[in-house]
This record gives structure tokens, sequence and C-alpha cells, in this order.
């Protein structure tokens, strides 16, 4: 067990030197490695990945990157744990990591597309929309993956709402109109015999959730981590989790890069790769987390304590987990089949 992890105020930049050169060195070791997650082989199947980036990664030498910045635009809470615990690793290689909090995913895919920043979170289900949309996007790293009650759908008791199968025909709240949950919960109420587009979705906040389920506004939200103590402080209850299950252990959220950035940057994309492993192996520890919880989010302790912490990636991804939510949308709404595990660069064979 590492010692906990003291973090600086945020500055413009948000870059943060989270442990000594020593751990930091071990835990990209030990994070290409480490159990949970398969190691490289030299034989790992590439599927229909582009001939130039399976050339390109299996070249890649993460100690020899072409730049020594990489940005990045970040969601501000839990998951972004990753990315400052594996700073130090990424000085390792000679790379600084920049960030700045984003608040819309669109803006951080403009930012990504237009070149002001080199890599953003997303879900492997939106890279799928970038690619389908004509976009050049690639899926570099994992973030994290669902676990069981990270993310739930929840409703009050008076509701009469007991399972998936009674949203039908209810107004259910997420924080978007369209993604991987909504899909979940289609097809949960077809399987149990409903009719999946008689559920009323409206966008919403997990800040306005709670009121909004006490005024009748919504008859459930769609609650992730940091969101559920505020539904459960008004009396609402879990009724179908969407992280636990046959969801869990698929990659929640990944890191994308354009095409154009990785071709003209493939070893520092390999040290990114090994940065975030390492990085995910230290915010892992539930000391780490919540140091930077506490000292970069500023969270109370009460909310860190309430905390269902995310269980981020500490290697490479699993194909099949990556592909499972855009089937999932190819069922729920017949959108176009695609082939995400073609947008998966490699992990790097060494770190």
């Amino acid at each position: 067990m590492s010692t906990p992890i003291s973090f600086p105020r945020r500055t413009r930049a948000l870059r943060l030197v989270a442990v000594s050169a020593a751990s930091a060195a071990a835990l990209v070791l030990a994070a290409c490695s480490a159990g949970g997650d398969p190691a490289p082989t030299d034989d790992a199947p590439t599927g229909g990945l582009d001939p130039a980036i399976a050339a390109a990664a299996e070249a890649a030498d993460p100690h020899q990157p072409e730049v020594d910045v990489l940005r990045g635009a970040l969601w501000q809470g839990p998951i972004s744990g990753q990315w400052f615990l594996g700073a130090d690793a990424a000085e390792e290689y000679g790379i600084t990591l920049e960030s700045d909090w984003m608040t819309d995913a669109t803006v951080g895919r403009a930012q990504l597309a237009s070149g002001a920043i080199d890599v953003v979170p997303g879900s492997p289900y939106g890279a799928a929309q970038l690619s389908l949309g004509g976009s050049d996007t690639l899926i570099v790293a994992g973030n994290y993956l669902s676990s069981p009650g990270e993310e739930a759908i929840y409703a009050l008791p008076e509701s009469g709402i007991k399972t998936a199968a009674d949203l039908a025909g209810k107004t259910v709240a997420f924080t978007a109109l369209t993604g991987i949950d909504q899909n979940r919960v289609k097809l949960a109420i077809a399987e149990a015999g409903g009719d999946p587009e008689s559920m009323k979705i409206v966008a919403s906040t997990f800040a306005d959730m709670p009121g909004q389920l006490q005024n009748g506004t919504i008859d459930a939200a769609d609650v992730a981590a940091y969101g559920i103590p505020g539904v459960k402080a008004v009396g609402a209850v879990e009724v179908f989790d969407l992280s636990g299950g046959k969801f869990e252990g698929r990659p929640f959220n990944v890191w994308m890069a354009t095409k154009s950035f990785y071709l003209a940057h493939p070893n520092a994309i390999a040290a990114f790769q090994c940065a975030m492993a390492a990085g995910g192996e230290l915010a892992n520890e539930l000391e780490n987390i919540e140091a930077y919880e506490r000292d970069t989010l500023k969270f109370p302790e009460a909310v860190i304590a309430a905390q269902i912490q995310p269980n981020f990636v500490t290697g490479p991804l699993d194909p099949a987990t990556v592909q499972a939510d855009w089937d999932e949308e190819v069922e729920a709404n017949g959108s176009p089949e695609f082939d995400v595990t073609a947008l998966v660069v490699p992990f790097p064979k060494s770190c």
C-alpha cells in the first residue's frame, strides 16, 4: 500500500506531480502485467484496425515521445483521478500532462477535432458515433470500467416503480437524451414485454434530479456515483442497476485521440497509455483517489465517504467489452452496425 498522496491547488494547466519517480516507474511496470487485465502479446489481434495504425502501434516506443506535452479536457469528477495520478508516470517518459475542466462533451470533442487538445475522455459508444459522423477518432486507452451500483435508475418508493419494466410510460431523467444508459433501459423494458418507446427521456443534471423527483417533474432518474447521495437524501431507492450484472466490466469511459494525431505521435500516445495504466493502479487504491477528491475536487468528507469509487483500467482493453455497447445501440435504435474494436489502438508491448 502506498502513502496517501497530497495534491496542490489547481493551477491553470492542472498539472500534478503525484508520486516519487521510483514509485511511478514501479507502477508503470506493474500496470503492464497486472492481474485483472489481459497482458499484451506479440500476436494480439488487431481486428479491423487500419494497417497504418497497427504498424505504428507495433513500432511505438513510449520512451521516445515526439512531443513533451499532451493536452486534455477532463470531467471535473472522480473519473479524472487516473489522469492526475498518472501524471508523474508520464513525466518518466518525458511527457507533461496539461488539462482543463470541460462541462460539455460536445465542446470537448470539438476541441479534439480542431487540435486544441490531444486527448479527451468519452465512451466507446461515443467514439463509434464520432466515427460514423466522419471523425477520425481512435480509442487510445481505457479510463474506468462499469461496477455494480456505480450507476443506476432511482425512483421514490411511492412512485410504484420497482423494476426496469415499470419505466414504460414514465418520464426518466438522464444527463443526455441518447446514450448507453438509455439503451440499456430501453432493452430492459422490451425484454419485459413493454414498449421502450413509451418511456419519455428528458435531459437533466445530477444537481437538479433530487428536486425533480420530489416535485413530480420526473418519475425516475439515471444517477451515477457522485450524484447518488443527492437522490438518496430525498428518499429515492435503486430500481435498476445500469453498471452491474451483464454490464459489469465494460469500459464506461475511454480516452480518445484523432487518427491524424496518433499517426504523427505514436510514441507519445504509447507513453500516455502506460501512464494511464500506472495512474489506474494508483487510483484504485482508496487512499489515493480520496486524496485527489479532497485536494483537487474539494469534495467534503461526507461526499467522499459516500462515493462509489470508479474501477479504473490498468492495462489493455478487452475488444469484446468495447463492442458490446454499440451492439446494444443497433438493437435498441436500429443504428448501423459498426466495428468499434477497429478503433482500439493496441497497448504497448512493454512499458
